[in-house]
């Protein structure tokens, strides 16, 4: 249920973070959909309403708050790194942070910096 490819929790969660414009009810009700037949999966009406869901561990049922989930699993690279980057004198070096980091988010560490 939690790490099975394409139908597990986690799957659900890492294609909610690679696509645009996702939110925390968004992974939700994707994972009441695609998780709902699994029998250790549970969200009856008053979880759905508040974004919650339920897993059967072997050591009891664990509710789960999914707030924060879609920030929590974002691979971003911290905004230090990239600075680090970008303040190299090698050329190169700097090149790996407009890699790593969209044009116009490196633009605000430029602008800002020393």
């Amino acid at each position: 249920l939690i790490v099975k490819k394409k139908t597990g929790i986690f799957s659900v969660l890492d294609d909610q973070c690679r696509a645009p414009g996702t939110t925390d009810k968004s992974f939700a009700d994707n994972a009441y959909k695609i998780c709902s037949n699994h029998p250790n999966f549970q969200a009856d009406f008053r979880q759905k309403g508040g974004n919650l869901f339920g897993v059967k561990h072997y050591a009891g049922p664990v509710e789960y708050d999914t707030k924060g989930f879609i920030a929590k699993n974002k691979d971003e690279v911290p905004r230090e790194a990239t600075e680090l980057l970008l303040s190299s004198t090698k050329d190169f070096v700097q090149s790996l942070a407009g890699i790593i980091c969209p044009k116009e988010d490196s633009d605000d560490f430029t602008a800002g910096g020393s």
